[in-house]
């Protein structure tokens, strides 16, 4: 090699290899993205004649590759491991499924006067699957479990984000479970039987000697019980017919009939203190107490199918009109079913128990291999 030293020369040969880098990426509790990535270089044999001396180029060519690939990885997983573009996203979402959506006046084709109503959603824990991958796409599954309940205002919830994901094991997917409480004050309550009631007269087909023409009624809370307060006109029937008003106050018990999704009231009794209030009627008025006793069991219903088949599709809407915004994020949401499912009450409200069961194809933030 003597004869070389201090020489020039000019040699050159190609290179070909490939680099191949893979990921397991994971979510973690912080909202970002860990690729956990890993590269592999693989240079193919290559001899460099250099005057009759074959040198092996690979060898020396392929520390140098690996520590270049290792630093633009290192690099790579440095910047996606403090991306907060789930976060974001997330966040973006979070603030949109934080609201009250108006649900309208439920069964006005009906006729039944349904207050305007809203669906109050507030997001309280935001809950993560581990990435899938198929051949296309990483698929990130993001869950938020909410509190819902539908009042009879407009009510801004306060909706803080949460500062950390709970991971959670792959489920089920496919199906979704709804359990949203329908607020309704005394108030609308009292407007829907009144509406029903006001100005019709019982028995309804006059047979009995005294009738009562019922003028307002108006329901609260009385413990476990509910006290319905009517103002009635009460007159004997005859030509020489003799007629006081006279506020009568009834029992009664809230109940669902579950078949029929019609809310009705049961144990109807009238209240002992009432009866003094026929005043100069005396005991023919007390004859008119069995029928407004009757008419409060057999008719004082409120329907509510109409209300629920509006709420099925609001709610669809509302939860799908949320899942469709934003960028990567995809949804397809359907309330196959909402049936009222339990009643109770408080001082100031009634509420009703809705279960809406439905699909979801899938909540995702897709992300494209790239």
């Amino acid at each position: 090699m003597g004869h070389l030293a201090g020489g020039a020369f000019n040699q050159h040969a190609d290179l070909h290899g490939t680099v191949v880098t893979t990921s397991r990426p994971a979510i973690a509790a912080n909202w970002r993205l860990a690729p956990n990535l890993a590269g592999q270089v693989n240079v193919a044999d290559v001899a460099l004649p250099i005057a009759g001396v074959k040198l092996n180029v690979a060898s020396a060519v392929k520390p140098a590759l690996d520590g270049m690939v290792h630093d633009q990885i290192g690099a790579l997983e440095t910047r996606l491991r403090n991306d907060p573009f789930i976060e974001n996203a997330a966040r973006a979402q979070w603030i949109k499924l934080c609201r009250a959506i108006p649900l309208g006046a439920a069964g006005q084709a009906s006729g039944q006067g349904l207050p305007n109503l809203w669906l109050e959603i507030k997001p309280m824990r935001a809950i993560a699957a581990q990435p899938q991958i198929d051949g296309n796409t990483l698929t990130l599954l993001v869950g938020v479990q909410a509190q819902t309940r539908i009042v009879p205002r407009e009510i801004k919830p306060d909706c803080p984000f949460p500062r950390e994901l709970d991971l959670v094991a792959q489920g089920d997917q496919g199906r979704v479970s709804i359990a949203v409480p329908i607020d309704v004050p005394f108030g609308e309550v009292s407007r829907l039987l009144q509406a029903q009631f006001a100005g019709k007269t019982f028995p309804e087909d006059g047979s009995s000697a005294v009738l009562a023409t019922i003028k307002q009624a108006k329901v609260a809370a009385s413990g476990d019980r509910l006290l319905i307060e009517l103002l009635v006109t009460v007159k004997k029937s005859g030509v020489f017919s003799l007629g006081a008003d006279a506020t009568v106050c009834v029992w009664g018990r809230p109940a669902l009939d579950q078949d029929r999704q019609i809310l009705r009231f049961i144990d109807v009794t009238l209240d002992v203190e009432s009866r003094a209030a026929f005043g100069l009627l005396g005991m023919a008025a007390e004859a008119a107490a069995p029928y407004l006793q009757k008419m409060l069991a057999d008719k004082a219903v409120i329907d509510l199918k109409p209300f629920a088949a509006d709420a099925k599709n609001r709610i669809a809407a509302a939860v799908g009109d949320f899942a469709a915004q934003g960028n990567g994020l995809r949804a397809s949401v359907s309330i196959d079913d909402l049936r009222l499912a339990g009643i109770a009450h408080d001082s100031n409200t009634l509420r009703i128990i809705a279960n809406a069961n439905g699909a979801v194809s899938v909540v995702v933030w897709s992300l494209a291999m790239q």
